[in-house]
């Protein structure tokens, strides 16, 4: 999940996602040249041998510009851009990088008949049932396979998910697992330690979109079953109707939750010092039918993401604990404050 808004004017016009439209697996895991704008994002929770903490973010974002076909390498169709953060609990330390490329000299790209995504040396590739992810930069690394210990489920209709209650082509392919069990090397501060923990994947694909921004909760507890919440809110920050999210029971089978099955309410905010953004900070939630009602507080307080450069915004996203009717942990998004 992630909200941006990006500059280039769209010359070519790029297939909508029409209430119609349904996910299709594995072709939909793969590098869509059809549609504006498609993400692959993990966000996960992991531990060292020594049980000290970790959570992670790694996106790839791909923005088709168009669909022209071009003699020349410098030729811009797509734009690869990748966002990596680290959280390191105990030291309370937020590590974040992030890199674009156009794609020429085949230093960024993505294939169509597989799941094959590279922006330098930060990749993506595998299949369903077993996913290798690669994130490098100047100070952190991550090399990690992920192995679903659940089915992939269908956010929405047949993974038509709406976003707004007045445009139904305001809509994703949305699709994700809930839990991959993780294991891997983790490189932070010139030290390398093994990690274990577990991950959830969305994968969204759109070409489509007008929201002010949006509050995620992917939210992963200790008793096998996870929920996500999605709520769009609009330029007066009221919560439109088509929010949504998905209950996943331990045998993996799930149900769609609309906003009339869940409660959010914020308990507490946090202050941005490096952009003024008032976030919320700690967050109840209810979903009644499922006798849910916990607390989710961040691991550490200041997880803001600030990426000019590659997306030409900032959010907060990171990872959190939960309690109360159950306990486990959570990611959090927040874009548009």
């Amino acid at each position: 999940m992630f909200f941006f808004l990006f500059s280039i004017s769209f010359a070519e016009e790029f297939k909508k996602v029409t209430p119609d439209k349904k996910v299709n697996l594995p072709e939909d895991m793969y590098f869509k040249k059809d549609y504006r704008v498609q993400w692959w994002y993990f966000t996960g929770h992991l531990w060292d041998e020594e049980k000290n903490e970790f959570g992670y973010e790694l996106t790839f974002f791909t923005v088709n510009v168009n669909k022209r076909k071009f003699k020349s390498k410098f030729g811009l169709k797509t734009i690869y851009i990748t966002h990596f953060a680290v959280t390191d609990v105990k030291n309370k330390k937020f590590h974040f990088s992030d890199k674009a490329d156009r794609g020429a000299f085949n230093f960024a790209g993505a294939d169509t008949d597989r799941l094959n995504l590279w922006i330098g040396k930060t990749k993506i590739n595998g299949s369903l049932n077993r996913i290798e992810i690669t994130g490098v930069d100047d100070k952190k690394n991550i090399k990690l396979t992920l192995k679903p210990l659940k089915p992939y489920i269908l956010n929405g209709i047949n993974g038509y998910s709406r976003k707004k209650s007045d445009d139904p082509l305001d809509a994703s392919l949305y699709f994700s697992n809930p839990r991959l069990k993780t294991e891997g090397k983790l490189t932070i501060n010139g030290k390398t330690v093994n990690v274990k923990g577990y991950t959830w994947f969305d994968r969204e694909i759109f070409s489509h979109y007008k929201e002010k921004g949006w509050d995620w909760f992917a939210v992963q507890l200790d008793n096998n079953t996870e929920f996500m919440i999605y709520l769009v809110r609009d330029k007066k920050g009221n919560i439109d109707s088509y929010s949504s999210g998905t209950f996943i029971y331990p045998d993996g089978s799930y149900k769609i939750l609309s906003l009339k099955d869940f409660k959010v309410k914020n308990l507490r905010f946090f202050r941005s010092r490096k952009t003024g953004a008032k976030y919320p900070s700690r967050w109840l939630i209810s979903i009644p039918s499922e006798k849910i009602d916990v607390i989710i507080t961040p691991l550490v307080k200041d997880q803001e993401v600030i990426a000019y450069y590659t997306t030409g915004n900032y959010y907060w996203e990171g990872t959190c604990k939960v309690e109360g009717s159950q306990t486990g942990r959570a990611y959090v998004e927040m874009t548009g404050y």
